[in-house]
């Protein structure tokens, strides 16, 4: 009896391929539009923890959350130190859960695999709300790992025929391409010689890269109906797409307002939060333009672990369902 109690005890540590084979980024999408439906009385999110110095940079950040329905505890931590040889990665984290109720701790899980899943998932609640619903023509600015997070939340919520993929380094485009084509042979992905390539014609426009100006300029971005995921740089001194695109003519969403106001500045102020969004009708966002400006927000974090946890099975018990599954 008490060796069967140590191994049901024992923390679960669990890697990357391990949670990118059981996050559903549909389901999860749908979860996280019904939680911010449902409301967030006894959700806990502080301001992300940071410890930072210039020169070397390096950064290590703290992103802790609290949710009483999900009985839930969870912090990432998160170490970046730029590295001169790109195949060296420059940001490693991890994810801690424990069970609120009895303070056990439930796993330690792959940071990045958390981080991906829920951003493709938010990126998919968001996009699914937002984007009209034959939109089939994606274009993507940027060609690492979150560009592909953006081209599989698109794909999980609307019919893509063809994505237009663009970024500074050829050579990156033409891999992406190769590579991910493969993965997506019902969708057609082309090669672009520029952002304004990419973003022509598009109905979703999605931006992934660490670029600190616009890459893209209003007249670009000008056509009602569109609908942008910015993933990348977005602070009150750097952004992906121009001041004015945020400032006028659009409907800006943030996950959060005092997250968005403190990290990407004060042209954030009157978005839209998810919470609001998930009350608003898909039918009046969608002939509008609409912008998705992220910059993050543990209470998604944690979701995506409620999520993780109860689709490995270690603890059903402490994982409500809000009732919302995609089929």
């Amino acid at each position: 009896m008490h060796a069967e109690l140590k191994r049901a005890e024992a923390l679960a540590c669990l890697d990357y391929a391990t949670l990118a084979a059981a996050g559903d980024i549909g389901s999860l999408a749908h979860t996280m539009r019904a939680a911010y439906a449902a409301g967030l009385d006894g959700v806990t999110v502080p301001l992300r923890s940071s410890i930072q110095r210039e020169e070397p940079f390096f950064a290590f950040d703290t992103m802790p959350a609290h949710s009483e329905r999900h009985g839930l505890f969870v912090a990432k931590l998160g170490a970046v130190i730029p590295q001169s040889d790109p195949a060296l990665k420059s940001v490693h984290a991890l994810v801690a859960a424990f069970c609120a109720r009895s303070g056990r701790p439930l796993a330690i899980l792959d940071g990045d695999a958390v981080t991906h899943l829920k951003c493709a998932a938010v990126a998919a609640f968001v996009t699914d709300m937002c984007a009209r619903p034959d939109a089939s023509v994606l274009g993507l600015v940027g060609s690492g790992t979150q560009a592909l997070v953006q081209l599989r939340a698109v794909a999980a919520v609307r019919p893509l025929r063809r994505v237009k993929v663009y970024s500074r380094n050829p050579h990156r485009v033409a891999a992406f391409v190769r590579k991910h084509q493969l993965q997506f042979p019902q969708i057609e992905l082309q090669a672009c010689a520029s952002a304004q390539e990419a973003a022509h014609d598009a109905d979703i426009v999605s931006t992934a890269t660490t670029a600190s100006l616009p890459l893209l300029g209003s007249a670009d971005l000008r056509r009602p109906g569109l609908h942008i995921n910015c993933f990348g740089n977005h602070t009150p001194q750097s952004r992906e797409i121009p001041a004015e695109v945020l400032a006028r003519g659009s409907i800006v969403i943030v996950e959060d307002m005092q997250t968005a106001l403190e990290e990407a500045g004060p042209l954030h102020h009157g978005a839209y939060t998810l919470e609001r969004l998930a009350a608003q009708d898909p039918a009046w966002l969608q002939p509008q333009r609409t912008v998705f400006s992220s910059t993050g927000h543990a209470f998604l974090d944690l979701l995506a672990v409620a999520h993780l946890i109860e689709k490995l099975g270690l603890d059903h018990r402490n994982i409500p369902s809000y009732g919302v599954e995609q089929q």
